[in-house]
């Protein structure tokens, strides 16, 4: 209420961070994906919302990216452009934000955050709607006008703007988009200089500032609101007791070559949340919004800090693992390679304990320690993708809310001949029918439900102590890969007599497990080894065969009990 009694409006003003990927996986270095992730968060979760306060705004939510606040309606344009300009000088040009504002009309209720009705013809959630709508537009429109400033890692431009070259011109040793603007070197270590641009640089003091924050955490408060005392704080004292000095962050992304034993592979590990959107789009009230963002963001740092916990321990003074991208509903892990898959099967499964509804959509690559991380993420993001498209489609042809059919986990394993797309990939472990051939062969499981991971990483921890013996598995992997019925069975078949007789039926119950006859006429099938036959998916005119046993081969070397 004003002085003199009148109601003053009130607005809805909603942020969005544009093209975060973009900027915090601009380049291939650890030091700068760290910084810049870093950075983001504090404006995200505490710059932000300290300019709104100057606004008279009430925050509702701040992290993962996103905003959303109350404020009076005469302020919300001020408040917005000022959090523009925020993350303009604090990213120096390398990220933005959009934010569109919506007038909540005139209401009756005491209390606006648990307002349902705001009027006789108008809800919140109508309200609500409008608003994601209008930021939608804003940021569609943003990014058709938005200029290109220097060291801006917008994806949909970079592919498309060449900068011009001049003898006395120089750029980033890092990105190699924007020009030089300084020499930047490491005081820590004298060997790392450089010729960076001035986002690259930001991104390198921002790490180092945290390396500093990091080393004198027991002493001070000062990480208290930082992305690393988030992360410090999930982990907990049993995992860093209170008497002994926080380990020092990976260098780069050559350490995890120390932590795999003699494997020179890391794992990369994409999880984002199923139905976020439309989770949202059904409350009703900014109450529900506040209770669900809060949640959703607690439980993706408590899962975090679960999985590192129980898979990844601390190996002398160094942390084992990075955390790249992590709030709101995405977390993005680099960790030893014989850890990814625990790790991402804890993630998912207390991600969803923690909400007690909501489930995730995984990617795990395991890849060589030089292979570049621009190709990594992409491969990742496209295992992810397909983890999630899996889970949809289950969901729509099931009436069946077993959260573990939901949770998805796909993974790539990276090799000589590996494709650089996942698409190819998996269509080179898939045959379809012919027109006088109808059957299908399946090399793989992928993506794996929880329920079905969790048996595969017991069947590898049970293989690895039978020592099966590589040269058997490789000769196994090939004699699949024909995907046929003579060849492979033949195959699979002779070098099934190689192992003894304890081995042969371990190896055989594998590809049992998952053979599902439905009809008498799929039952008079013999024996298809190492095929198992999908009777729930197959029918009168096409016969599915599937195995899990390639996936088992590309696992065995990776997985640890």
């Amino acid at each position: 209420m004003s002085e003199k009694g009148t109601t003053v409006s009130r607005s809805l003003i909603a942020f969005d961070t544009d093209h975060i990927k973009g900027y915090v996986f601009g380049t291939n270095r650890l030091k700068e994906i760290r910084g810049a992730s870093s950075i983001l968060d504090r404006l995200n979760r505490e710059k932000t919302v300290e300019i709104a306060k100057v606004f008279g705004a009430i925050p509702i939510y701040a992290h993962g990216g996103s905003a959303l606040f109350i404020v009076d309606s005469d302020q919300a344009e001020a408040l917005g452009k000022a959090v523009q300009k925020l993350y303009h000088e604090e990213t120096r040009g390398g990220a933005w934000i959009t934010y569109a504002i919506q007038e909540v009309p005139d209401y009756s209720a005491q209390d606006i955050m648990t307002a349902k009705k705001l009027n006789r013809n108008i809800t919140m959630a109508d309200v609500l709607n409008l608003l994601r709508l209008r930021l939608r537009l804003a940021k569609d429109s943003l990014q058709m006008k938005m200029p290109l400033e220097d060291g801006a890692q917008r994806d949909d431009q970079l592919a498309h703007v060449a900068l011009p070259s001049h003898a006395l011109l120089c750029t980033c040793e890092s990105c190699g988009v924007a020009y030089t603007q300084d020499l930047w070197r490491d005081s820590d270590e004298p060997d790392d200089e450089g010729r960076y641009c001035r986002v690259c640089i930001g991104k390198r003091e921002e790490d180092r500032e945290v390396k500093k924050r990091l080393r004198n955490a027991r002493k001070t408060s000062l990480l208290a609101k930082t992305l690393w005392g988030h992360i410090l704080e999930s982990l907990g004292e049993s995992y860093l007791p209170p008497t002994l000095p926080v380990p020092e962050r990976p260098k780069d992304f050559n350490v995890f070559r120390e932590f795999t034993h003699g494997k020179e592979y890391l794992g990369l590990i994409y999880a984002d949340a199923n139905s976020m959107g439309k989770a949202f789009d059904n409350l009703e009230t900014l109450q529900e919004v506040k209770d669900l963002a809060e949640r959703v963001d607690n439980a993706v740092f408590e899962a975090m800090g679960h999985a590192i916990r129980t898979h990844v321990p601390v190996q002398g003074n160094t942390f084992p693992f990075d955390i790249l991208l992590v709030g709101g509903d995405d977390i993005v892990i680099v960790t030893p390679a014989d850890k990814a898959i625990q790790v991402a099967y804890a993630l998912a499964e207390h991600f969803h304990q923690s909400t007690k509804k909501y489930t995730l959509s995984i990617g795990v690559l395991l890849a060589p320690v030089k292979y570049p991380f621009s190709l990594q993420l992409e491969l990742v993001e496209e295992a992810r993708d397909a983890a999630k498209k899996s889970g949809a489609k289950r969901a729509r042809n099931t009436s069946s809310n077993d959260w573990q059919e939901q949770s998805r986990v796909n993974f790539v394993v990276v090799t000589g001949n590996t494709s650089l797309n996942y698409e190819k990939q998996y269509e080179e472990m898939h045959r379809k029918s012919t027109a006088n051939n109808k059957n299908e062969f399946y090399a793989t499981l992928r993506p794996y439900t929880l329920s079905d991971l969790s048996w595969l990483l017991d069947q590898l921890k049970q293989g690895n102590e039978k020592r099966l013996g590589r040269t058997k598995l490789h000769q196994l992997r090939e004699a699949i890969l024909k995907l046929n019925q003579t060849t492979t069975i033949l195959e699979s078949l002779a070098l099934l007599r190689n192992w003894k007789k304890e081995e042969r039926e371990f190896v055989k119950q594998m590809a049992q497990t998952f053979d599902t006859r439905m009809t008498s006429r799929q039952q008079k099938i013999g024996t298809i080894f190492p095929w198992s036959l999908d009777g729930k998916e197959s029918s009168e005119d096409l016969t599915i065969y599937r195995t899990p046993l390639l996936d088992f081969i590309e696992l065995y070397d990776f997985v640890s009990s």
